[in-house]
C-alpha cells in the first residue's frame, strides 16, 4: 500500500488514518482485485463462446457434407 491515498481528489496520509479506515481501504482493494479477476474471467467466457460457436458451425458443415456425399453415392 502506498503512503498516501487519494479519495475524492484529496490526499490522505495512510499513517494518519484510523485502524477502521485502514480496514476499509483493505476491503476496497480486495473488492477491486476481485472485480479485475472476474472481468478477466468474463473475457475468457466470451472467447470460449466464440470458439464454441465456430466448432458448432464446423460440425454442422461437416455433417451436411457427409450427408450430401452419402446421398450422391446412394443415387
Amino acid at each position: 500500500m502506498s503512503n498516501v491515498i487519494n479519495i475524492d481528489g484529496k490526499e490522505y496520509p495512510i499513517d494518519n488514518l484510523k485502524n477502521d479506515q485502514k480496514v476499509l481501504i483493505d476491503q476496497i482493494t480486495l473488492c477491486q482485485n476481485k472485480i479485475n479477476e472476474l472481468s478477466a474471467l468474463v473475457r475468457q467466457i466470451d472467447i470460449y463462446q466464440i470458439a464454441k460457436k465456430d466448432y458448432v458451425e464446423k460440425l454442422s458443415t461437416s455433417l451436411k457434407s457427409h450427408e450430401n456425399k452419402e446421398d450422391s453415392e446412394a443415387g
